[in-house]
């Protein structure tokens, strides 16, 4: 299961985001606990449709040569609909013809877009570079958000040459991808680098301190034997992070693994980004 649905989100396919409905500028809600919620908002917002929303980045990756797999891409929706996650992948070649992303494509790891929006105003539509590891799905993001669009009548006229614009960054960030998963293949993290790393883990509330014993484990115990080679480096401690991200809403998900390389780097011997 890919990790933006992993946990907090209900999967979704592509043609159903249609049915689900904005809600209105003053909108309430019941949370899990029970808690009823309610949000008033000016005259300048404006709700997005999550389908408008996916369908103007599906436009713009056309446009750029960079067709979506509607396949293997994955949808997902908050308990009350308000909240889009996606986790976008492309395709590689059509027609025999090798896309605009094509280089990208790794033997053990695929460029990818992490994607999220919210009505509830959690956070603006935004879409961020990254990859997907190939054995388990994992997200690899690096930080970069190249498309960010505030609820407002204005911007939401211009979301489509909005996401275009934003996808152009896409394409431009991804070496930076490349360079930074390379990065973390190249270190080395000893066990005073991980002991230091741990702490810093912890103070800046990356996770909870009753969470990093079960990065631990995944660290000194991979899901996968492809996260062992070159033994213990910064790229399989980026998984054991990954691994531990997955037990959380796919809006803190993204959040985890956007701050981890940062952390991760601050500890590893040597870092060739």
């Amino acid at each position: 299961m890919s990790l933006i649905l992993h946990c907090g989100a209900r999967p979704i396919n592509y043609d159903e985001l249609r049915s689900i409905p904005v809600p209105d500028r003053n909108h309430r809600w019941v949370g899990k606990m029970g808690k009823t919620y309610e949000i008033n908002r000016s005259e300048r917002w404006e709700g997005l449709q999550h389908a408008d929303f996916a369908e103007a980045i599906e436009l713009g990756c056309n446009k750029l040569g960079m067709p979506i797999d509607m396949e293997r891409t994955k949808w997902g929706v908050s308990e009350d609909g308000s909240d889009l996650f996606g986790h976008v992948k492309f395709q590689q070649e059509v027609d025999g013809k090798p896309t605009s992303v094509a280089t990208y494509f790794k033997n053990d790891y695929e460029p990818s877009m992490g994607l999220r929006h919210s009505n509830r105003g959690k956070f603006s539509a935004q879409a961020t570079i990254g990859g997907s590891v190939m054995v388990c799905d994992n997200l690899v993001i690096t930080g970069t958000v190249v498309f960010r669009q505030k609820h407002t009548t204005h911007n939401m006229a211009n979301i489509v040459d909005n996401a275009r614009l934003g996808l152009v960054d896409y394409i431009l960030g991804l070496p930076r991808l490349t360079g930074m998963v390379d990065g973390l293949k190249a270190s080395c993290l000893t066990d005073q680098h991980v002991s230091k790393l741990y702490l810093e883990a912890g103070r800046s509330k990356l996770l909870p301190w009753s969470h990093l014993g079960q990065v631990d484990e995944y660290w000194q115990n991979p899901t996968h034997t492809e996260f062992t080679e070159g033994g213990y480096t910064g790229w399989r401690m980026y998984n054991a992070i990954n691994t531990v991200a997955k037990k959380y809403n796919p809006s803190r998900q993204m959040d985890i693994v956007r701050k981890a390389e940062d952390i991760i780097s601050n500890h590893c011997q040597t870092v060739n980004f």
